[in-house]
């Protein structure tokens, strides 16, 4: 109702009036009147950021978007990653890809829609009533979206399904939709495919810590409640994450995935460090951290060396890649060269640096990533043991194998991250 009667004031010409938000205002309401948008932070895609600016300018006015990045003061004993004002670099980047080059990022072709395919695998089945297993395959594998999908894949589907009882074999050995997926099909939330905001309580032992929206994956921290957690368990059913205090910093997690940013951002980021061009749009506040951030770039290499020695055997790696070639290196590093490497006390601010300590020396570092991303492997072997990592909204309701095996081949960038440690050892050859 607070929405509801939020939406209603904003279509009033005749009311001046602030909402704050959270990105699901973008997506498919006409606002009208609105003069301006104001971003916290950047967003992680330049389509984002149309979109969102996109929702001013619309009674022949022009549109206005402010960004107001937040920063809170370095720590004394801050290392040099940690001073970089990453957001004020990303928003840079993300506009300036677009007034020079009018780049948006294309789709992702090459995904493994496992998600997806279960749900238009039940839509199907709810709407044509009973099919033989050949006729829901050939009316679902036809669409486009699915053509990195096998039969042997979506026979490990359909035998999953029925034995969780979401689809059911008639005595004629047709397929409908079985008792648990009645519940699914029948509520309102199964018209999307994308995955709804759910508060998630936060507890760590006895304790609750408070909520949050979208928990990330067993292993990864949160910020909540003044401190960082490791998460320990998430258990989706009682909407509950369980969780450790541990030391170190991390940006609060409100649910909105720090995924999808694409190479050419942060390679853009980058150009941000090394050019002098100062953009007509920022404040005088923006372009002097702006300056102060290519100095201090200039005088430790951040800009041109991806590796930064930060003192004794500590470094930092500045891969300069996007999302998902970042977290295929960061697997990499640690499942494949982690040993050879002697890699401790490994921490990530994901897509921009990683942090840890290594017996190797830089050289060794780049020859030794150089000779593992030459070998064939299966990316399934950057996979952690046990682990399910699920990312879209029907992922729960899959197999382990086609969730593994669709984030390992599908979200994974296991060829642009290879690529890119190729290129390093050849730069130091």
């Amino acid at each position: 109702s607070l929405r509801k009667s939020a939406e209603e004031l904003m279509r009033d010409e005749e009311v001046a009036l602030t909402t704050c938000t959270t990105a699901t205002l973008e997506l498919g309401i006409d606002i009208g009147r609105l003069e301006r948008a104001f971003q916290m932070d950047a967003p992680f895609t330049v389509s984002a950021f149309l979109q969102r600016m996109g929702r001013t300018g619309r009674r022949g006015q022009p549109p206005e978007m402010w960004f107001v990045m937040r920063e809170d003061p370095s720590e004394p004993r801050a290392l040099l990653p940690e001073t970089l004002p990453w957001k004020l670099l990303q928003g840079i980047a993300l506009v300036q890809l677009y007034r020079e080059e009018r780049w948006v990022e294309p789709p992702r072709l090459d995904r493994l829609p496992f998600s997806l395919l279960y749900h238009q695998t039940m839509s199907v089945a709810a709407s044509c009533g009973e099919l033989s297993p050949r006729a829901l395959a050939d009316r679902v594998l036809s669409l486009h979206v699915f053509h990195r999908i096998t039969q042997e894949d979506y026979r490990i589907l359909l035998r999953h399904l029925i034995a969780q009882e979401h689809l059911q074999t008639t005595e004629r050995g047709g397929l409908i939709v079985g008792l648990a997926g009645e519940r699914i099909v029948q509520s309102f939330r199964f018209y999307g495919v994308f995955q709804e905001n759910e508060e998630y309580t936060v507890r760590s032992a006895s304790q609750e810590i408070g909520t949050i929206v979208t928990p990330p994956p067993v292993g990864e921290k949160i910020a909540i409640a003044g401190h960082v957690w490791r998460v320990l368990e998430v258990d989706r059913k009682r909407h509950l994450v369980y969780c450790e205090m541990v030391k170190g910093n991390v940006p609060a997690y409100f649910g909105e995935c720090p995924g999808d940013i694409h190479t050419r951002i942060l390679r853009r980021m980058r150009q941000v460090l090394r050019e002098e061009l100062i953009p007509p749009y920022l404040l005088k506040n923006a372009v002097a951290r702006l300056t102060q951030a290519r100095d201090t770039a200039r005088h430790s290499r951040a800009a041109e060396d991806v590796l930064i020695p930060l003192g004794g055997e500590m470094y930092a790696l500045l891969p300069w890649l996007g999302s998902y070639a970042f977290l295929a290196l960061e697997r990499f590093l640690r499942i494949r060269c982690g040993t050879r490497l002697g890699l401790r006390g490994f921490e990530s601010m994901r897509p921009y640096f990683m942090q840890f300590t290594m017996k190797a020396s830089p050289a060794e570092f780049f020859r030794v990533l150089a000779e593992e991303a030459a070998r064939e492997f299966d990316p399934m072997e950057l996979l952690y043991p046990d682990e399910v990592p699920i990312f879209d909204k029907y992922d729960e309701f899959l197999p382990t194998e086609l969730v593994r095996r669709g984030f390992a081949h599908g979200v994974l960038d296991v060829k642009g991250m290879r690529e890119t440690v190729l290129a390093w050892g050849n730069d130091v050859v």
